[in-house]
């Protein structure tokens, strides 16, 4: 029914609406009669809206920070911080307010008009930084709009759990169940607001849309929780409020507000260019601008490419080009329908394959170009074909002349996958004798300085271990040709003019003078000595994209401030192991607590450890799917689902053992240990699958494996929580405190792990050794923990 409420139908959205309204009262009147059942809805309800939400805020953060995955651990810490400080400090509140129904209904209404009002301010959060668009953010920006706007719905989400539990929990015995079952509702309902979220409403519509439905599906939860509630003031007046929003909303649509909501979004969003288009896909957002009489496309807010622009084209094309003697086959991966294309017509090739992953682009392009360059995707020796480059390199059986990686710089986790030692030799494979690889880089024309010369050397010690011949061509954008034939590549003017005038090519730029110019020895020497000069630089490998990194603190450097600049520069494997071993040691000084109170904080730090490990290992998953098939933008939701579906399945778990009341802390310890040796196993799987070269293996990783590894270490932490925290209740009374207490560790590990390991961990010291300090962490938890017998 869920995929009835769309935007541009508005009597099916309200019809569907009301076949949920009339399903909830079934709901509350039928077996769920008394508070509990109401409340399992609202909570039901609030953990399918915070799982929605967190989907298309992920979405909405990777367009407008450029696809750059870091923004999925900004947004995520910033997600977990508030929402642990919602538990934490406000959680004591569902003890001391009287009124607790009314206190969970107020939270749930206040965040149902939260949602849509964060997306539109995550959109807003670019121009309101002052950062132009298209314009690459640095780490400060990132940090500072997740940390602003998630804040207030991440505290209402954390207070609405330790509220819930308070209200479900009638005695104290019973309140480590009322909270597992809490636990447990919260993450059921996640696993189906991702899954509706993800299968259903993202191909349908925009993330607008998406966000306006939970809120409604919000709204009629909060109804039903005050459905028998007769009180004069609160009781009624709490229901005309609701009606009276949900007419508002309805009105809203009928009226076309949706549209000029979106209309205006997208224009502010773009501020100085007259867009032309801007439509989603499975893949990601897609933007067409025109500006100055040029006309741009963008993917995730990172640039594609700019037509007219025949400078661009022609360096990295009749460069890569003339290296070959006579280039018949050429393989372009990225940026063809930029003006690629018809150079490379200038050369009586017999085939162009054009590689372009969404088909969006392809559309937009024949749609929104000016004639002359869509006419070439239609030429008869261009075959273009939407599939991830890297599988097509690593499965084809075709041998190439040329290949030319038009992707740009790898400011994502996506991208780098194309600079990546992996990559390189795949791409040598598929290389007939003679053949010549090609791609560009931003560079300097005539300085280089250190954080750029660290970025470009990285990608240049990879490619030189795989090719035994380089060439590096200077100027603002840096060229890299490789062959594999030891002095094949020349920079002799006179060859390279003698073959343009044998092929009778005619550039624009191209020409005798300028080749003179950019080719001079003394640049070429300059260039070269800038960049294979530096030590100590890492190769970049898809399990440890350190060109990645690189790329993105050269951008932070120039914009953030001088103290960040400093701590970039300052970081390497060696000081980050040495952090993470003192912090070890002092968690082994936790043992020399009390016996009475070590039991305590000892299951408070396994449930931290276990939110620290799941993030991090789940994040761990998500930039390897990235690493490996390139496609993460639709997959997401998935892999965040199926991590809570392991929660839910080991929450349950969890309630089972505790109806037998089986030994928590033998289990506790157990569960530790298994998520310990978590951090061995997925490094292990990540590997295995990298190295697939078959098709058929490969969508196994990407249908099965991948989106299915979450609920394994899902499954640990989902029993963790609930066995600890009836360690900590202990008979206690106060359930509100002690529950926002756990649910709160629970997020600050979780909050770490997720700044952490997509911001520094994985790019510099790739994911296995992320994996195992998670891994490690765990583990020093487990042997400060004392003896089996200390809990028990």
């Amino acid at each position: 029914m869920f995929f009835l409420f769309r935007p541009d139908s508005g009597g099916l959205g309200i019809a569907a609406l009301s076949v949920y309204r009339s399903f909830m009262d079934k709901m509350s009147y039928g077996v769920y009669m008394d508070i509990k059942g109401r409340t399992r809805i609202a909570v039901l309800t609030a953990g399918a809206a915070s799982m929605a939400a967190q989907i298309i805020f992920l979405r909405e953060f990777l367009i407008v920070f450029y696809g750059n995955e870091i923004s999925i651990g900004m947004i995520l810490a910033g997600w977990l911080f508030w929402g642990a400080i919602g538990s934490l400090f406000l959680g004591r509140l569902a003890d001391i307010v009287s009124d607790k129904t009314r206190l969970l209904y107020s939270a749930l209404i206040l965040l149902s008009g939260l949602i849509p009002l964060v997306l539109m301010g995550i959109r807003f959060a670019k121009p309101a930084m002052g950062i132009f668009p298209g314009e690459i953010a640095g780490y400060y920006p990132m940090v500072l709009a997740a940390l602003t706007l998630l804040c207030m719905p991440c505290v209402l989400l954390g207070f609405i759990f330790s509220a819930a539990c308070r209200v479900y929990s009638s005695v104290p015995s019973e309140a480590s169940r009322s909270v597992a079952g809490i636990y447990m509702m919260d993450s059921l309902g996640a696993i189906a607001g991702g899954l509706v979220a993800s299968y259903i409403l993202v191909p349908l519509m925009d993330s607008l849309g998406i966000a306006l439905i939970f809120s409604a599906l919000i709204l009629s939860a909060a109804f039903i929780l005050e459905k028998d509630d007769d009180r004069v003031f609160f009781g009624r007046s709490a229901r005309v409020l609701t009606a009276l929003a949900i007419l508002i909303g309805t009105v809203f649509f009928l009226a076309g507000g949706y549209e000029r909501i979106k209309t205006g979004s997208i224009k502010r969003l773009w501020s100085g260019f007259s867009v032309k288009a801007s439509r989603d896909s499975v893949y990601g957002n897609v933007v067409v601008a025109e500006r100055g009489g040029q006309v741009s496309l963008y993917g995730n807010g990172l640039h594609l490419y700019t037509v007219p622009d025949r400078l661009s084209a022609e360096n990295a094309v009749h460069f890569t080009l003339l290296e070959n003697t006579l280039p018949k086959k050429v393989l372009i991966v990225g940026g063809g329908a930029g003006g690629l294309l018809a150079e490379v017509m200038k050369h009586d090739v017999d085939r162009i394959d054009y590689i372009e992953l969404d088909p969006l682009i392809i559309e937009m392009s024949r749609m929104y170009l000016p004639e002359t360059y869509a006419r070439a995707l239609d030429d008869e020796r261009v075959r273009i074909m939407n599939v991830d480059g890297r599988l097509y390199v690593k499965t084809t059986g075709e041998k190439y002349d040329c290949v030319i990686v038009a992707l740009g710089d790898p400011f994502t986790a996506q991208i780098n996958r194309f600079y990546t030692v992996e990559f390189f030799r795949e791409a040598k494979r598929i290389m007939a004798p003679g053949a010549v690889l090609s791609f560009g880089l931003t560079s300097s024309e005539n300085y280089i300085g250190e954080e750029l010369a660290d970025y470009l050397s990285s990608i240049f010690r990879s490619l030189n271990s795989v090719f035994a011949d380089i060439l590096l061509i200077p100027g603002d954008t840096m060229l890299f040709l490789a062959s594999s034939e030891p002095g094949h590549l020349t920079s002799d003017v006179d060859i390279l003019t003698d073959r343009m005038t044998e092929r009778g090519i005619e550039a624009q730029y191209v020409n005798e003078y300028y080749l003179f110019d950019t080719l001079s020895p003394g640049r070429i020497e300059y260039a070269r000595n800038a960049v294979a000069g530096r030590g100590g630089i890492s190769l970049n490998t898809d399990l440890r994209p350190i060109s990645y990194y690189f790329a993105t603190v050269f951008w932070s450097t120039q914009f953030d401030t001088p103290a960040l600049r400093r701590f970039f520069n300052t970081l390497d494997a060696g000081i980050i192991w040495g952090a993470s071993g003192s912090l070890i040691f002092l968690v082994s000084l936790f043992s020399l607590l009390k016996k009475n109170d070590k039991k305590r904080y000892a299951a408070l730090l396994a449930i931290a450890g276990a939110g620290f490990a799941g993030i991090v290992f789940q994040i761990c998953v998500i930039l390897a799917f990235q690493a490996v098939y390139g496609y993460v933008f639709y997959k997401i939701g998935v892999i965040v689902t199926s991590f809570m579906a392991g929660l839910v399945i080991g929450s349950f778990e969890a309630r089972k053992s505790m109806d037998k009341d089986a030994p928590d802390k033998r289990a506790l310890k157990t569960l530790q240990a298994l998520l310990a040796g978590t951090s061995l196993f997925l490094p292990a799987v990540f590997v295995l699958f990298s190295k697939a070269e078959t098709a058929w293996v490969c969508a196994i990783g990407a249908e099965l494996i991948f989106p299915l590894m979450p609920v394994i270490f899902g499954f640990i932490g989902g029993m963790i929580f609930p066995i600890a925290n009836r360690i900590v209740l202990d008979s206690r009374n106060d359930v509100g405190r002690v529950s926002g207490a756990s649910n709160g560790m629970d997020l600050i590990g979780a909050c770490a792990g997720a700044l952490l390991a997509s911001s520094v961990f994985i790019p510099i010291l790739g994911i296995f050794q992320t994996c195992l300090i998670a891994g490690a962490f765990n583990l020093a938890l487990l042997m400060t923990g004392g003896s089996g017998d200390d809990i028990v």
